[in-house]
């Protein structure tokens, strides 16, 4: 599968240092490198885009007010000289952000985030095998996940996890006895975890409805943690809860 790239910069070298690391991966496919937000605003309206690599500041519309006018932007890696964004960044669930001057190794690393974030959201039923028509009905999501940290694998069960939390370029992953760091973002975990038990109440957290032993207001208490559920969630939060029985 080729991946389709979009590269926006108002500065000529660093669009053609992007558009030089792109090439190099024989998976991506650079469609256009342009010097505005406008100029890309425009292409997304008319093209398929998979990852959108995007500096921040420019002068007609910076990439985060590209993203909060795009209905639908496509998976984009911020690219700028400017650390201070990362938080509003994140924000936005960018996948990745990356800070001038941007090594390979760091946009490769950038690049296979965003893919395995596109691969996960195009299977044909996220967590599922498929089924065949008529078939009889049988359980087959496992109830486990595999977690990549300190260059070890481990094996995560999804009743374990308590909450999940931001964590600029990683999240992290809180269990009763543990916490663990993993090079993620949070919008690839509200993907990947089952929507059944898992809802996200601020932009920072994603909590398991099966360990919250109590909300109060806009506060969400699990085991000895204590979270906020922001404005913009707390109705759709609200409704899932309702949907597990509240009397």
């Amino acid at each position: 599968m080729k991946y389709k790239v979009l590269i926006v910069d108002d500065e000529e070298p660093a669009r053609d240092l992007l558009r030089i690391y792109a090439e190099k991966l024989e998976e991506l496919e650079v469609l256009d490198t342009l010097s505005s937000a406008i100029a890309a605003k425009k292409v997304l309206s008319q093209e398929k885009v998979d990852i959108l690599l995007t500096d921040i500041q420019m002068d007609d519309l910076t990439g985060i007010e590209l993203l909060q006018v795009l209905k639908h932007p496509p998976t984009t890696i911020f690219t700028t000289a400017y650390s201070e964004y990362a938080l509003e960044g994140y924000a936005l669930d960018v996948v990745d952000y990356l800070v001038k001057p941007i090594s390979f190794q760091r946009f490769c690393q950038a690049i296979d985030k965003a893919k395995e974030l596109i691969d996960y959201k195009n299977l044909p039923n996220p967590g599922n095998e498929q089924k065949t028509p008529g078939a009889a009905t049988t359980e087959v999501t496992p109830d486990y996940f595999f977690v990549k940290t300190n260059r070890k694998i481990l094996r995560l069960n999804y009743a374990d996890l308590l909450f999940v939390e931001s964590y600029g370029e990683y999240v992290k992953l809180y269990t009763k006895d543990d916490i663990i760091l993993a090079l993620q973002t949070t919008s690839f975990m509200e993907e990947m975890l089952p929507s059944s038990d898992f809802v996200r109440i601020h932009r920072s957290h994603i909590v398991n409805l099966g360990h919250i032993r109590e909300i109060d207001g806009n506060e969400v208490y699990l085991d000895e943690y204590r979270l906020l559920v922001s404005k913009r969630m707390k109705e759709g939060f609200l409704a899932r809860i309702r949907e597990k029985g509240m009397i």
